[in-house]
């Protein structure tokens, strides 16, 4: 009995804890859907949109710099990161043929999530948005990650930081400049600089697998999370990050972050290798993607039983 009434306690305390920091996030709700029927959804996967906004303030909505789905698979107990190449050609509801990325400058969350559905069967209910401001502080707020950068990578982070990063975070335009690749430990603002790498490498295909690297390294930050870092995220991180999902929602996927130690991380980027082509369309240089292909691969690794 005593055991059982330090149980309920320390739930309790859990919970209250859990409920102040979600409702310090910016709740949305959602607005009008035109769904796909019949696309690809099972019980035993938990799947958010991840948003990356060029947003540079809370009021500056900005493109999808970054769309990726984080799957969480119980039957195979994996952690899936699903990258959407911006530059694939696909059909906007109500808005015609366009890049991908054009979906959520049309509509916002609601249209990109009605375009990935549409394109590519798979059901998408619920996203979270983040800036750049906010990406910086969830970084830091875990204690910044461990990586491994190449020496023309270190430059293009210090002319990113130069340019544009230092400036948007308040600081001096040499600050945290980087002397050379290897294995570094990177803050915020440069691991949001290595995340926007664009020129280095094969363009946007690296910069989408940079992205998912920092997301699965922040991933494994989440699974020995310390109790610190909690302050942090509640007054730095959680004002500027926007979801569609309840305070109820949010919760009951909180409860299941304990299991995240027991899941395999992976990473997969849509379109995949050889199911697609390049093409000049008069929206520039797409990607023309073999939808049915990709389809299968989602469902073949995604929503694997």
């Amino acid at each position: 009995m005593t055991a059982f009434i330090i149980l309920l306690i320390v739930f309790g305390i859990y919970s209250c804890a859990v409920f102040n920091l979600i409702g310090k996030m910016d709740y949305s709700e959602t607005g009008e859907r035109s769904r796909t029927s019949g696309a690809l959804s099972e019980s035993y996967v938990r799947s958010v949109l991840v948003i990356g906004t060029d947003g540079r303030s809370d009021t500056d909505a900005g493109r999808s710099d970054t769309m990726m789905l984080v799957s969480l698979n119980s039957s195979t107990k994996t952690t899936n990161i699903t990258s959407f190449m911006r530059d694939c050609y696909v059909e906007i509801p109500n808005y015609g043929w366009n890049k991908l990325n054009a979906s959520y400058s049309y509509g916002g969350a609601e249209l990109l999530m009605d375009t990935i559905e549409h394109n590519f069967g798979i059901k998408i209910d619920d996203y979270v948005c983040v800036n750049f401001v906010s990406f910086a502080n969830i970084i830091d707020s875990v204690g910044g990650i461990d990586i491994d950068i190449t020496d023309d990578e270190a430059k293009e982070i210090n002319t990113i930081l130069q340019a544009e990063v230092n400036s948007l975070m308040g600081d001096d335009t040499l600050a945290d400049l980087l002397k050379k690749g290897g294995k570094l430990h990177l803050n915020g603002k440069q691991a949001l600089s290595y995340s926007r790498i664009r020129y280095v490498g094969n363009a946007d295909f690296e910069r989408t697998e940079r992205q998912r690297k920092v997301t699965e390294l922040v991933i494994n930050k989440i699974k020995s999370f310390a109790p610190s870092a909690i302050s942090n995220i509640s007054e730095s991180v959680l004002p500027n990050v926007t979801t569609n999902m309840t305070s109820n929602e949010l919760y009951m996927l909180s409860l299941r972050v304990p299991f995240l130690t027991q899941y395999e991380t992976k990473q997969l980027q849509i379109p995949a290798d050889s199911t697609y082509y390049g093409a000049d369309y008069d929206v520039g240089n797409v990607l023309v993607v073999d939808f049915d292909s990709n389809y299968n691969i989602i469902k073949q690794n995604v929503f694997a039983k």
